[in-house]
């Protein structure tokens, strides 16, 4: 059911369109930055960050389709099923984090045409692929608060900002590093940003990075239970309102 839904994802043009520009918009910033700043080896970099970006943007959406299934009067419908919620809501919301993932091929693509020498390693594949799972479980805890709320397409542009600026991907500003960094070891993306920019550096030890692994994996399962508690919660205040078909 997964490979399904992110078929229907990748042929919606909208989705398409918001993964192709999300990075490569991040990624000539960067080019054009490095410039700036007369440090072009900075650029080098630029790609990973881009993906990750691109990954990350086309995820947050996932809060938005299941307001797009309360639209179509469907999101009723996948509720009230033998199986559970959750079996049927998972498919819908891993299909964007699993469409995200092309944001990182089209990120190095790039990169190679402006000839910024992408590095590209075996720790590569684990990095993204926590990193994936780590997208997967915030999109997960996110799509079961707002199963309660008919405006969650309204509310999903307001997580892009916020949840990158703390996981570090461009790092954290030193205004904000007092409350941000606390935050930021709540969060399972970034250990998983962490990992993949040390999969991407020759100065990282082997410790530093399956350690980085490790904790976004032990924080993704959380979240993963988190959004099994507020899913059950989310359904139980929903039948009871009778709101699953309000508009």
């Amino acid at each position: 059911m997964l490979a399904f839904h992110t078929r229907l994802f990748a042929g919606n043009s909208y989705f398409v369109q918001l993964m192709i520009t999300s990075t490569v918009t991040i990624l000539l910033m960067q080019y054009v930055a490095s410039f700036a700043s007369h440090s072009p080896s900075s650029a080098s970099s630029a790609w990973l960050r881009a993906g990750l970006v691109g990954t990350w943007t086309v995820c947050t959406v996932a809060a938005g389709l299941i307001g797009f299934q309360r639209f179509q009067g469907t999101l009723v419908h996948l509720v009230f099923t033998p199986t559970r919620a959750g079996s049927t809501l998972l498919p819908l919301v891993g299909s964007a984090s699993a469409f995200g993932l092309f944001a990182f091929p089209l990120a190095g693509l790039l990169a190679w045409i402006l000839r910024l020498h992408p590095q590209v390693s075996w720790q590569l594949v684990p990095a993204v692929f926590v990193f994936w799972l780590a997208c997967l479980s915030i999109s997960c805890a996110v799509a079961a608060l707002f199963v309660l709320t008919p405006y969650a397409m309204t509310y999903e542009g307001l997580l892009v900002a916020p949840l990158i600026l703390v996981s570090g991907i461009f790092g954290i500003p030193a205004s904000i590093e007092h409350w941000a960094v606390p935050v930021s070891y709540l969060l399972p993306t970034s250990s998983a940003v962490r990992a993949v920019l040390d999969a991407g550096s020759t100065s990282t030890t082997e410790s530093s990075f399956w350690g980085a692994i490790a904790v976004s994996v032990a924080v993704s399962l959380a979240w993963f239970a988190l959004s099994t508690v507020l899913l059950k919660r989310a359904l139980i205040k929903a039948h009871r309102d009778a709101s699953l078909e309000v508009m």
